[in-house]
């Protein structure tokens, strides 16, 4: 299994059904040790960048909420994490 794949296959469920924003808030910090040995964080967003196509930039912006993706995307963020779209991305209130 490549490097890649493994980190894929750490990615977290959200058994939680938070929204993807929170979601990315609830992972915990990187693991620093003499090296950086575990970053959930980093992790997900390089998952979602590579998933997409887009670059991790844009992946951040959506897991800050600063932009939400379009809806293919919105399906693929959600069978990555194991999540319905409608609890990843909720309804924005006015």
């Amino acid at each position: 299994m490549s490097e890649k794949e493994e980190r894929i296959r750490r990615i977290i469920p959200n058994d939680k059904n938070l929204s993807l924003k929170d979601y990315f808030a609830s992972l915990p910090k990187a693991e620093r040790r003499p090296v950086i040995i575990s970053a959930p964080k980093e992790e997900l967003v390089e998952a979602i960048a590579r998933l997409s196509g887009k670059t991790k930039m844009t992946a951040r912006r959506w897991v800050y909420g600063y932009v939400e993706p379009c809806l293919a995307e919105k399906e693929k963020i959600a069978e990555l994490l194991g999540c319905p779209v409608e609890v990843l991305f909720p309804p924005s209130r006015p």
